[in-house]
């Protein structure tokens, strides 16, 4: 998948750093809710290792279907979302409420979204590669005939692709979606950095591990659409 293998490895250990957090934050006293959305991150983030590492393969299908859910487990979640309960110095209709009730579920939506992205970038991978667009050979750069998931010569074994004249939807797709979570790791690195200006320090760790997903992602896409 990458021509690059300074860009393989790096972008491996990021993803395993960030799996690891997020296993870590999982396994920390907190609501059923946190937990497994942290767990949905540390999956997330070790499916995207398994596409970057040539020769491992785990089933496509399964991982299209668990983020598939994922993503609407998110989608109910924002739905449903309520702040926590103010305390006697945060009175429940006081702006900074109703600012942290948007984010929260902005938050969750936007969770839901990278989850959804996963999920499409498992299909669109085995749509694009089944054909020998998206393998890159070490030796040469010329188009494998392997697609991408279990490397050179593993396939996702997913019913149904494409002609190759009706593949251009893909790269185009992964454009789109290679810049639109470029901002996004935009927007989390700035917050990152007001976050980590605020004494206290609040929340970091949460925006460092969505900017890893989302900077993660839009090089995954990039990748894709090249």
């Amino acid at each position: 998948m990458f021509g690059s293998e300074f860009l393989r490895w790096g972008l491996t250990a990021l993803l395993l750093a960030a799996s690891l957090y997020a296993v870590f934050r999982a396994g920390r006293p907190s609501p059923p809710a946190t937990r497994v959305g942290f767990g949905l991150h540390a999956g997330m983030m070790f499916a995207m290792v398994l596409m970057v590492v040539p020769g491992l393969q785990w089933p496509a299908l399964p991982q299209i279907l668990l983020f598939g859910l994922a993503a609407w487990w998110f989608v109910l979640r924002a739905v449903a979302w309520r702040p926590a309960p103010a305390g006697m110095h945060a009175p429940a209709a006081s702006p900074g409420r109703g600012r942290a009730e948007r984010a929260g579920r902005g938050s969750l939506l936007y969770d839901a979204l990278t989850m959804a992205a996963m999920a499409y970038m498992l299909v669109a991978m085995d749509l694009h590669g089944a054909y020998g667009t998206l393998a890159v050979s070490d030796a040469a750069g010329i188009p494998d005939q392997a697609p991408h998931h279990a490397g050179p010569a593993v396939a996702l074994s997913l019913p149904g692709a494409l002609p190759v004249a009706e593949q251009g939807w893909v790269s185009q797709s992964a454009v789109v979606l290679a810049l639109a979570f470029g901002l996004a790791g935009a927007v989390w690195c700035l917050l990152l950095f007001r976050r980590l200006s605020t004494p206290g320090r609040p929340r970091s760790g949460e925006a460092l591990l969505e900017l890893a997903g989302s900077a993660s992602i839009a090089v995954m896409f990039a990748a894709l659409a090249a």
